[in-house]
């Protein structure tokens, strides 16, 4: 299980270089829940971190199919390694697959190859966007790289007030059966380690619990990721010792 630390520019991507975590992610929070950075950002982020795996959020993205496919082109020519996408406009099945099919060509019109990651909301009901669990039959169609479940309202309820811990294991394994990457994400706390466990993403994303006064939109803490770090290898490795 790989922990994803999301920072909002260059100065916290600095800060924490010595912390330990396995995926540095770019977003931009005062811009929503995927907010996309701005190219200096990353472009200075991703020269700091060469070598390391880097995610860059693309955006909760209208179904507006033209401009996910410049904002993909743009973040691929940045060299990231992830490129997030939030299905935030398609309603339908059949939108999402059309808007990530071209994303994927934009992306390969760039000449870099990301891994493409569509994004979907664990508060769908109450915000009207697709479900979660249709994300894997989505991402097959569109034969992109992976599936993310996040969180579109940060209002102190976290993923698992919205998702049953079986929907959620349901969703890890129908990526898995069509070979994509998995992550989940959505204001999670470091006491939600246990269940993130037991349901066996592959990646899970913070940002708000490694922040100063556990808030997204304050100063991360070096310490706070390390701390993270560290209680999530103790778990794995008692674990294993079961």
């Amino acid at each position: 299980m790989k922990l994803l630390i999301s920072v909002k520019d260059y100065r916290e991507a600095l800060k924490i270089k010595d912390s330990r975590f396995n995926i540095l992610d770019i977003k931009n929070p005062a811009e929503g829940s995927l907010g996309a950075n701005f190219p200096q950002q990353i472009n200075k982020i991703r020269r700091l971190y060469s070598g390391f795996p880097i995610s860059a959020a693309g955006g909760d993205m209208p179904n507006l199919p033209g401009l996910a496919s410049l904002v993909s082109y743009g973040l691929a020519n940045c060299r990231v390694d992830y490129i997030k996408i939030g299905l935030y406009g398609p309603k339908e099945t059949e939108e999402a697959v059309y808007l990530l099919q071209n994303v994927k060509s934009a992306v390969r019109e760039s000449g870099y190859s990301p891994n493409i990651i569509a994004v979907s909301y664990a508060d769908y009901a109450e915000n009207n966007t697709l479900n979660p669990l249709f994300l894997p039959e989505i991402a097959a169609k569109a034969d992109i790289d992976g599936v993310m479940i996040d969180t579109l309202n940060k209002s102190g309820k976290n993923l698992f007030d919205f998702m049953e811990v079986d929907e959620l294991k349901k969703f890890v394994s129908s990526s898995a059966e069509s070979g994509l990457l998995n992550a989940l994400a959505g204001s999670l706390k470091a006491e939600d380690i246990d269940l993130l466990m037991e349901i066996g993403a592959d990646i899970i994303g913070f940002r708000g619990a490694v922040c100063r006064k556990n808030n997204r939109l304050s100063e991360i803490s070096p310490e706070k990721i390390d701390s993270l770090y560290k209680l999530i290898n103790r778990k794995s490795r008692d674990n294993v010792r079961t």
